[in-house]
């Protein structure tokens, strides 16, 4: 019996562990984008503890930048929190059947972890492996979460030290690489790629259109039509059978 509960927290551990090895990965960007928050929170006059407040509480960036450089317009951003945070249900319900043996109390401490980055993590491991997926959920978001504080805090401490053609520039070349990274998981699924090749193309047409809120809006523009693609595909394959 020992032998037994002493494999399965080996394998726990072992699950825990590839969780924070593949958040190498996906942590690469949240370093320069939580750097670039703690640096907007200083630019924008807020407090240290406002600033590390939008991370340790909200952990969207999209959002944080928002309610950092706009946070004067009140009750004006309320549905556009609403619609940003929306994709969060969705999110959810996708990796809902998979943390249903994980207490309800655990999932509500973790809920702060997921974001699109720490979700195509998991998602990609439960295609293949199920065991303990709440550790690899762990093992992947606790380290990034971590970090995207210390980072905020380093951002808003260092402020115009950090605000350099260097840090811009770095920005720049390791956030494609870290969408690249990303796609790259998702092979061979050719939707999920998709997604990324066409937000790469679309999204510089697409801010023409849509101005300072393209960040909010593209991305389910670009989702809500791999969905539709995808359905009439499914469609078109139940009729031909």
């Amino acid at each position: 019996m020992n032998g037994c509960q002493s494999s399965s927290d080996s394998t726990f551990a072992q699950t825990l562990k590839a969780g924070g090895r593949d958040a190498i990965t996906f942590g690469i960007a949240f370093i320069f984008l939580y750097l670039s928050i703690g640096m907007v929170g200083a630019a924008q006059a807020l407090t240290l503890s406002q600033t590390m407040a939008t991370t340790l509480l909200i952990f969207s960036t999209p959002l944080q930048f928002l309610l950092i450089q706009n946070y004067n317009d009140g009750w004006l951003l309320i549905p556009i929190i609403l619609a940003l945070n929306a994709r969060f249900v969705l999110l959810s319900a996708t990796l809902a059947p998979h943390l249903k043996q994980t207490s309800t109390r655990k999932t509500l401490a973790s809920l702060i972890l997921l974001t699109p980055s720490i979700f195509t993590a998991c998602i990609t491991r439960f295609k293949h492996k199920t065991s303990f997926p709440f550790a690899y959920f762990v093992g992947v978001g606790a380290p990034i979460f971590a970090l995207s504080i210390i980072c905020t805090y380093v951002g808003f401490i260092a402020g115009a030290d950090f605000a350099s053609p260097t840090v811009a520039a770095a920005m720049t070349m390791l956030l494609p690489l870290q969408f690249t990274a990303l796609a790259g998981k998702h092979w061979p699924h050719y939707m999920e790629v998709s997604s990324y090749w066409l937000g790469f193309i679309g999204a510089p047409l697409l801010v023409l259109l849509f101005k300072d809120y393209n960040l909010l809006i593209t991305p389910f523009v670009i989702g809500g039509m791999l969905v539709m693609i995808e359905n009439t595909r499914t469609r078109q394959g139940t009729a031909s059978q």
